[in-house]
């Protein structure tokens, strides 16, 4: 049998499954729909927190963090094996906080950015492009985990991720 055949197969058997929800044929689109309207960072609004190219998120991640227990161990993740950093203060009652992680990668030049949020169709898209260095780049050879950390305002739709890949050519 063909891979694609199984895995035809195994997603229509867990779809069966109890607790299993079926396709959702309203999803969001896969890019940011014409006609949405741009979140503008602000203090007031969305704003980004911390970015780092060095951290204890050795997994692509996407996490919506809407508590301080989840945002205290988020942050010693993020700090994982380096000195503390502060924790900066977020009112759980007005934000949530996303986090992009790009994993562990095995050079310098690899970065991670939460570059646009737009209301459209019951949905707040969250853009995040990851960049890699190309062929022909000089690159640290040290391990990286870039992550991309930013706050937006409650409350909010449910997130829909348009995930952007660019090659950085030197």
């Amino acid at each position: 049998m063909q891979r694609h055949s199984r895995l035809t197969i195994v997603a229509a058997l867990l779809a069966m499954l109890p607790g299993c929800a079926p396709v959702n044929i309203n999803a969001p689109s896969l890019t940011i729909p014409d006609g949405a309207v741009d979140i503008v960072w602000s203090d007031q609004g969305a704003a980004h927190v911390a970015h780092q190219y060095s951290s204890g998120f050795t997994e692509p991640a996407r996490l919506l963090i809407d508590n301080q227990s989840a945002w205290n161990a988020a942050w010693a993740q993020l700090n994982a094996g380096a000195s503390q950093r502060p924790l900066p203060a977020i009112d759980f009652s007005r934000y949530s906080v996303f986090i992009a992680a790009f994993g562990t990668r095995n050079t310098g030049g690899y970065d991670i950015n939460v570059s646009r949020l737009a209301n459209a169709s019951h949905y707040l898209y969250v853009e995040i492009t990851s960049t890699s260095p190309g062929a022909t780049c000089g690159t640290t050879q040290a391990l990286t985990q870039p992550v991309d950390i930013i706050r937006v305002a409650k409350p909010h739709a449910p997130l829909a991720y348009v995930e952007r890949t660019l090659v950085h050519e030197c």
